[in-house]
């Protein structure tokens, strides 16, 4: 016996896990059972509400026929049940007999007392029925209904009991009564037909929904295969055919803006490490190379070791310089620094910057000059909240372009003024070589030069201007270049300002 339990348990375990596999292994099943259920209970709750209510209609309009028949009985025989003889009891049961028999119910008739005086069926019930419910109600003058079982007939009857009224006063009760077997019949038939419908429906609907499933998940069948693919070989050529126009469609849209997004990105991080390798593989040849020489021999001439000495030294800082923007182009794509609640002042920014590069710009015989313009209604501060660190970055970056760009004997000059009290304008505008109208849409670009000689000869990463333009857009801020061969540039940044309140324009 315990084995047989066992085995049904483990029977029914098996089913159960067969059942939730295969529910929840695709979304068009999901689909599918949903629907289902929801169009199920709705038609079993329409079921159930027309069968009571058809119930509840076959009754009433039985009951009120049954009572136009105890009124009109009531007035062929009030007359008789006044006299109370045994020719009027005569005449009562002859009207009672015809009119059960005609529409084949049972018709009972008592007087006033309860006592029965007439009854359409064989006399096996007691002689006084004045305690059954409906008769003793009826002889208080009102209509009573009542429905009950009858055991020994195994019959459920509907029984509706009229008072019979002569000169105000009622003297005697007219109770018809009728099978419900009809009525149950009906219902029966009628919930088979509700049955019926129901299965149809949901045979209907399974292949409905199946469609509709289908449809729906293919899509996302297709988007899970194509980025299981993605996942797998790193191929981000392909798109998702889209073929619909609603919420799907733009999903398939934005999984395909998404691959594309990904294929650039995978491009640019392929060819940031081509360059990153190019640039990096360059000085470190160049200093194998100067090593070289100084092993075999060149050291021992005081004037080319001096050289190579230098040209080894600049090689290393030119090195050093790659890796330190390469680091910090790093950090910014990977949101590492992410502190920008600092309060920080723009014009001790500036000068800080400027004081760090004099040397640099003394060398080559450059002025630098700064001129700040206070907004006299605003107060003395340009204070923005951000990173202090990387607007130091992104500043010194721009001031040692200028200095790098610029011949010896020109100048640099820098500006600081607010826009409308919610934004402040840094200008950096220096007398250097310019940069051609050609080059100008990708001066952003990591690893642009637009002239590689001289940007290699000047110590140049490719990365600088890179680094500035993540920075300022990290703070919110808008950058722009203007600039003539031969002329020079100008580099324009826009920062929101730190408000009293605490915010930021």
């Amino acid at each position: 016996m315990s084995s047989s339990k066992t085995g049904a348990r483990q029977l029914l375990n098996l089913l159960d896990r067969i059942l939730y596999k295969w529910l929840f292994r695709s979304l068009a099943n999901q689909l599918l059972i949903t629907y289902l259920l929801v169009i199920t209970i709705a038609l079993v709750a329409v079921s159930l509400w027309a069968l009571v209510a058809i119930r509840k209609e076959s009754l009433t309009d039985l009951q009120n026929t049954m009572e136009v028949v105890g009124f009109n009985l009531g007035l062929e025989i009030d007359n008789d049940l006044v006299i109370d003889s045994p020719l009027s009891r005569q005449r009562i049961q002859a009207a009672v007999d015809r009119r059960a028999s005609r529409l084949g119910v049972s018709i009972v008739v008592v007087d006033k007392d309860g006592r029965l005086l007439a009854d359409s069926q064989p006399i096996t019930q007691k002689e006084n029925l004045s305690n059954e419910q409906e008769i003793n109600e009826a002889l208080a003058g009102v209509v009573s209904k009542s429905t009950r079982s009858e055991p020994q007939n195994n019959l459920n009857m509907l029984y509706v009991a009229c008072p019979v009224r002569s000169m105000g006063a009622t003297t005697g009760v007219i109770r018809v009564g009728v099978q419900l077997t009809d009525i149950e019949r009906r219902l029966q038939k009628d919930l088979i037909v509700f049955l019926e419908i129901i299965f149809g429906t949901g045979v209907i609907t399974v292949f409905i929904s199946l469609f509709l499933a289908r449809r729906v998940n293919k899509p996302v069948q297709e988007m899970s295969a194509l980025a299981k693919q993605i996942s797998i070989s790193g191929d981000f050529s392909a798109f998702l055919p889209v073929r619909r126009q609603d919420e799907i469609g733009e999903l398939c849209l934005s999984f395909n803006q998404m691959i594309g997004r990904l294929r650039e990105q995978e491009r640019v991080r392929q060819e940031f490490i081509s360059n990153a390798s190019h640039e990096l593989k360059t000085p470190t040849m160049a200093i194998g190379s100067v090593v070289e020489a100084l092993q075999a021999g060149a050291s021992e001439d005081p004037k080319l070791r001096f050289q190579f000495l230098q040209s080894l030294e600049r090689l290393v800082e030119r090195q050093t310089s790659l890796i330190q923007d390469l680091l910090d182009i790093s950090k910014l794509d990977a949101g590492l620094d992410s502190n920008y609640q600092e309060e920080v002042d723009i014009v001790q920014l500036v000068n800080d910057s400027i004081e760090q590069l004099r040397p640099q710009a003394d060398k080559k015989k450059i002025s630098i000059s700064t001129q700040v313009t206070l907004d006299s209604a605003g107060g003395s501060d340009l204070n923005v909240l951000g990173n202090g660190s990387q607007l130091q970055r992104a500043v010194i970056n721009i001031l040692q372009n200028a200095i790098n760009y610029t011949p010896d004997g020109g100048s640099v000059s820098v500006s600081a003024r607010p826009l409308s009290g919610e934004r402040v304008e840094l200008k950096f505008q220096d007398t250097g070589v310019g940069i051609d109208p050609a080059d100008l849409p990708h001066i952003y670009d990591r690893f642009y030069r637009a002239d590689k000689a001289r940007t290699r000869e000047k110590g140049g990463t490719g990365l600088g201007l890179a680094i500035v333009r993540e920075i300022i857009a990290r703070h919110h801020g808008a950058m722009d270049v203007d600039s003539q061969v031969g002329r020079g540039s100008t580099f324009t940044i826009q920062l929101p300002l730190r408000r009293s309140d605490g915010e930021t324009g």
